[in-house]
């Protein structure tokens, strides 16, 4: 099977990998990454994306990469209206994990992200869990299922922040700090390790 074919069929997988179970369920995992208070595992979901879908879907990721997993989350919402108001609820976005699918095949993780919209909803919710290793570890799952060889993850240092926070040092040290969490310290606690060779963490599968 050439390249192109394979990368084809592992797009395929990544897809329906959460609808069809082929990787563990969230419920399965999420009591691990909680950090503060009551976390229903039911009121989470993983959500697989391709870069073809981006243009029907609404995020607020600017991750553009072949691959993303969000994490989301239920809401709840009453909508005023001259009928007297509706209650609205559905999904929202937490946070997300981006990457690329490299020839091997591997899978090159360009970002993780946090949610930009509705802050005042959504920060209560990523501070109560490890959401970034919650991304990570599906992603590692999916990895294992697709039998790829290897997941690389670019280090903090390497991700480069918005111009409108460069020009801002202490927005800039904020921001640094928490990709440094989100990338260098996730990965540690996965067993990757750094080659400096690739510039990236590394977990061999």
């Amino acid at each position: 099977m050439s390249f192109s074919e394979a990368r084809q069929q592992l797009l395929r997988d990544f897809l329906f990998c959460v609808q069809e179970e082929r990787t563990p369920p969230l419920g399965q995992y999420m009591a691990d990454y909680v950090r503060s208070g009551d976390v229903a595992a039911d009121d989470y979901r993983l959500f697989p994306i391709t870069a073809s879908a981006l243009g029907w879907l609404t995020t607020s990721s600017d991750c553009l990469t072949d691959c993303m997993i969000e994490l989301q989350s239920k809401y709840e919402e009453q909508i005023a209206d001259t009928m007297g108001g509706h209650t609205e609820r559905g999904w929202r976005e937490l946070g997300v994990v981006g990457f690329n699918v490299l020839e091997g095949p591997a899978l090159d993780i360009l970002a993780i992200e946090e949610t930009t919209r509705r802050r005042d909803w959504a920060e209560p919710k990523l501070a109560s869990i490890d959401w970034e290793r919650v991304l990570l570890r599906a992603l590692v799952d999916f990895g294992r299922y697709v039998k790829v060889k290897q997941i690389s993850l670019l280090p903090a240092d390497l991700c480069l922040p918005p111009d409108e926070i460069r020009s801002d040092p202490a927005r800039l040290d904020a921001f640094q700090a928490a990709l440094k969490r989100r990338h260098d310290y996730s990965a540690s606690a996965f067993g990757f390790e750094y080659d400096e060779s690739l510039c990236r963490f590394v977990l061999n599968l």
